[in-house]
Formats: C-alpha cells, structure tokens, sequence
C-alpha cells in the first residue's frame, strides 16, 4: 500500500488532487499538508512512497521542500504540481529529479507519475 503525501496550501487543490489519487491509487495512504513546515511534520518517520508538491506557499517554497524531502527519504519520487509553469522552475524540479505536472493536473500525468516507475510525466 503506496503513502502519498499532498502538498499545498490551497485546500481545494489538495481535495482535487486527493481525488484523482483516490481514483487511480485506492488503496493509497495519503497525507495531506498545507505547508512545506507542515509536510516536513508529517512525515518524520514515515515511508513516503510519492509526494505531489506545490511551487508556490507561505514560508518555504516547494522546491525548498523536496530539497528536504529527498535528503530525509533517498527512496521518493517527487513530483511539482504547479500553475507557474515558468521554464526556471521546472528546470530546478527536473535538476532534483522530479516530474513536472502543471495544474490543473491531467488524470494522464498523474497516473503516469503514480503507477509507472520509471516514466516522468511532463
């Protein structure tokens, strides 16, 4: 059973993205963060198998985040579910080695980046 960890700070987003997960990954644990502070929290001691992060937060930004995500958990893929779709910002995610999936999200990226290890959407 896969955990998911959803992070951004608009909860309408973090219910949509929990329910494509939920349709494509039933059986998936998912935890849910407002905040990069509060995703860090969440997870301490905890087997994250893939995390969808938002760029844009309060305090620290997603990028920030996966930077401490993936030194704190070597084995997660992480993927920026984002509406700045500026060249700057998926360049930094893809050098961390995330997906990019701009917002809204396509069932197709999600699903791609959830159920295929080895492809990356966008």
């Amino acid at each position: 059973m896969p955990t998911i960890l959803i992070v951004d700070d608009s909860r309408v987003a973090r219910l949509s993205l929990r329910r494509l997960v939920t349709a494509l990954v039933p059986d998936a644990t998912i935890i849910e963060a407002a905040s990069a502070d509060e995703a860090a929290v969440a997870v301490e001691g905890v087997s994250v198998d893939r995390a969808l992060i938002d760029f844009n937060m309060p305090g620290r930004d997603g990028l920030q985040l996966a930077e401490e995500l993936a030194a704190g958990h070597p084995e997660i893929r992480m993927a920026m579910v984002t509406a700045n779709i500026q060249d700057a910002v998926a360049g930094r995610a893809r050098a961390l080695g995330m997906s990019f999936i701009a917002k809204p999200p396509r069932q197709e990226d999600l699903s791609d980046f959830l159920l295929n290890a080895g492809k990356d959407a966008g």
